[in-house]
């Protein structure tokens, strides 16, 4: 009879082993640090990869202006305006009023932050300028692309008279750009407000002009940069 005990206890214990996973020891959940991570997104331009480890890290530091700014950046390529906007005015409430991320954060809140409808307005409004820069922006090491639905900037360089002008677009589906009634002035012609653009180049706009400027790699940074990030 004990024996015949014995063996169901012994079985009762074997059952409840088997339902329960064996617990290995010292094992925890991987740590992710979520800078990092979105420093390699970044650094490639996947605004897509990024953007979640910049969310998940300023869970952890709330008032780190790289991680707002570069949200913000992220959310302008994923199309996420209202999340570009919030995170455009956390930059410009807490950075430096002289800060390169104001300035940005303030252009872009100007052009964009009234809505699509009074942002069209002012590329209808005759008064800013009579002339006009296009072009095509085509991508590709051994046989170049059109880059469809690309952002290109057009920024007004500070200083200058044109330096409240800034103006954002996408490309068409054959890769082609085109900013209208463009006043008279220079401009940096860029494809990020962000980290490694592919081409930053300064633009002279002459009055009543109608400027023509493919993007290729024929011109993009790494064959010509107007405006080299100082060390």
């Amino acid at each position: 009879m004990r024996a015949s005990f014995a063996l169901l206890a012994i079985g009762a214990l074997v059952m409840a082993g088997c339902q329960r996973a064996p617990a290995v020891p010292g094992a925890s959940a991987p740590v992710v640090n979520h800078i990092d991570e979105a420093k390699t997104a970044l650094a490639t331009a996947n605004w897509a990869a990024a953007a979640p480890h910049l969310r998940a890290a300023l869970l952890q530091d709330p008032d780190s202006l790289f991680l707002h700014s570069n949200l913000a950046v992220c959310a302008t390529w994923l199309d996420l305006k209202d999340e570009a906007i919030r995170e455009f005015e956390w930059v410009v409430a807490h950075a430096p009023a002289d800060s390169q991320e104001t300035k940005t954060a303030r252009s872009w809140l100007a052009a964009n932050r009234a809505g699509t409808q009074s942002a069209a307005a002012a590329m209808d409004d005759p008064s800013p300028g009579d002339s006009r820069v296009h072009g095509q922006v085509v991508w590709g090491e051994s046989a170049p692309a059109p880059l469809h639905r690309y952002q290109v900037f057009l920024m007004g360089l500070r200083d200058t008279p044109t330096k409240e002008f800034f103006r954002v677009l996408r490309t068409d589906a054959g890769g082609n750009y085109a900013f209208a009634k463009v006043p008279a002035g220079s401009y940096k012609l860029t494809d990020t407000i962000g980290p490694d653009p592919k081409w930053r180049m300064k633009v002279t706009v002459e009055q009543a002009q109608d400027l023509s400027i493919d993007l290729t790699p024929d011109n993009s940074v790494k064959r010509r940069d107007d405006f080299p990030e100082r060390k």
